[in-house]
């Protein structure tokens, strides 16, 4: 049987999401397009056209004017000028609408879409077709991707298809700098972003720095969706910002990143159209998306993505927190996405322990949860999380106690290094403590795992080609009894054997090692190498630190 893990679900979810939105965009693009017959029949009903050319009918994205200093010009883009521009020119723009000064022009070839206009309607004429296809692509998007979120009920569907229609990479974000979604048909490039995408977030930092830029203070108090561009000088990368409203209030912004495509006249009203299409998603079909989160949520988020202590110490006055607690990592075993995460497994955590604080980080649920005084998790309580793991197909990483929320962080990442080891070194288990896997995280900060096998006791290596020659199992049986405390009775009933074989074997190591399994200092150090052993059998340091 062939199982899907996570990351196997995301890919085939967007897969999907990518076909049924481009193939949708396919068949309503043909209707929403302005080709050059278009626009010469329109603007005909007004000004002179005299169609000299008109072979492939092709779709215009965008008008320029013929400037000789550029020989490269694009097939999708409408050029006006004057015909005395293009005379003995062997290579001419595939789509041009030229002004006539001489009655005699001719084009050394008439290869493309031309089409000659009178001098003093040229310039009325670039500005009426720069009208007409923006309308045209704006209309075109609106009901285009109005279709698509009532067929897919899906933001990420909709930007991705946006982006598409753009020809450059978008993402969408919430107020907090939260990434909601961003395109996958056209990815985000542009180094800066494209970490924030992978992690999920923006640190506080990076939110500062793109607050102190001067087109973001501008328009900070504009209550409108018009799109600015926000591009700074820590990037090569040209951007444009448009904001997204719900009910009159600003909920997040698109960021439209150019990649393939540099940054066009028409892509301002195209993002602005986005930005309502958006909208009008979160309205109908994600509604609870931006449900208004409590002051412990908001807390426990700006800690996360590294608030200073002078923006967190006036929110603590008004919150009170456990004198003993503990932090919980909790992901999905297969995301079903941010509504179900919201709707489904924090209120069935609330059911399952009321007192617990609730934040969202890498799409997964971060809780801080009450522990008896001066106590780690009971057992009590670790078969109650056990139980919700079962119930919500979830896996929980819990953190050692702490007491000072100012702690807060350093213990989410206890738990969420509980959650990462514990599922490698045991995955047939569902909720992993920090404490059992503490010593393993000590292991992953040493930046080249393959020298920890020097730190074992050489008892192991004897052991393993003692076993090997001799078909026995000294190795398992020291490390069961170590395992054990060094408690006779405990090793033997977990081994199924007499304790009188038992002790036979260790007298055995004992005799084949030299070692004396009665000084702390040794048993100390065949503890530490058989926990070396167990992790670098399991070492997966570069998959996920």
């Amino acid at each position: 049987m062939y199982i899907m893990n996570d990351k196997t679900l995301t890919i085939c979810a967007w897969c999907t999401i990518v076909m049924l939105s481009n193939t949708f965009l396919d068949i309503r693009r043909k209707c929403n397009v302005m080709l050059f017959s278009k626009l010469v029949e329109t603007i005909s009903k007004e000004y002179y056209v005299n169609v000299l050319s008109q072979s492939e009918d092709i779709e215009i994205h965008d008008v320029a004017l013929i400037d000789n200093k550029h020989e490269n010009t694009l097939k999708n883009t409408l050029y006006f000028g004057y015909d005395k521009q293009l005379e003995n020119k062997t290579s001419i723009p595939a789509q041009c609408i030229l002004a006539y000064t001489n009655n005699s022009f001719k084009p050394l070839h008439t290869l493309g879409n031309i089409a000659l206009v009178e001098e003093t309607s040229l310039f009325s004429i670039f500005n009426e077709a720069k009208a007409l296809i923006v309308n045209t692509q704006s209309k075109g998007i609106f009901e285009e991707l109005t279709a698509l979120a009532d067929q897919t009920h899906s933001i990420d569907a909709v930007l991705d298809a946006a982006s598409v229609r753009l020809g450059n990479s978008l993402l969408f974000s919430d107020m907090n700098f939260k990434i909601i979604s961003s395109s996958v048909s056209i990815p985000v490039l542009d180094p800066l972003w494209k970490d924030n995408i992978k992690q999920g977030y923006c640190s506080y930092e990076f939110i500062n720095a793109v607050k102190d830029l001067d087109s973001i203070k501008n328009a900070l108090k504009a209550q409108t969706t018009t799109a600015i561009e926000v591009s700074c000088n820590k990037s090569p990368y040209h951007k444009l910002s448009s904001k997204v409203f719900r009910n009159g209030v600003q909920v997040g912004f698109l960021l439209m990143i150019d990649s393939a495509n540099n940054l066009l006249p028409s892509h301002y009203e195209m993002l602005s159209t986005i930005s309502h299409i958006i909208s009008y998603t979160i309205d109908y079909y994600e509604s609870d998306l931006f449900e208004a989160s409590s002051l412990y949520q908001q807390l426990l988020y700006d800690l996360l993505i590294g608030a200073p202590s002078k923006d967190i110490l006036p929110k603590l006055s008004d919150l009170r927190f456990p004198s003993n607690m503990s932090v919980l990592f909790i992901r999905p075993t297969k995301y079903l996405g941010r509504q179900h995460l919201k709707k489904y497994t924090s209120k069935n955590l609330k059911m399952y322990i009321p007192s617990a604080q609730i934040t969202y980080h890498k799409n997964a649920i971060v809780a801080i949860i009450p522990l008896k005084a001066n106590t780690e998790i009971t057992l009590e309580q670790l078969q109650l999380l056990k139980d919700f793991s079962n119930s919500e197909q979830v896996r929980i990483g819990i953190s050692n106690s702490f007491s000072s929320i100012e702690n807060f962080v350093s213990h989410y990442e206890q738990a969420y290094a509980a959650l990462e080891l514990g599922q490698t070194l045991n995955p047939d288990e569902i909720v992993f403590r920090y404490i059992d896997y503490q010593v393993f995280d000590l292991f992953s900060e040493i930046k080249n795992p393959d020298i920890l096998g020097r730190f074992c006791h050489p008892a192991l290596a004897v052991l393993r080609q003692y076993d090997h020659k001799n078909n026995s199992n000294l190795y398992e049986t020291l490390c069961i009894f170590l395992d054990n405390g060094c408690n006779i009775k405990f090793t033997s009933e977990r081994l199924y054997i007499h304790r009188n074989s038992l002790v036979y074997r260790l007298n055995r190591i004992k005799e084949v090692c030299l070692i004396d399994l009665d000084d702390i200092s040794t048993v100390f150090l065949l503890r530490l190498s058989f926990l070396i052993d167990s992790y670098n059998k399991f070492n997966t340091i570069n998959t996920w630190r």
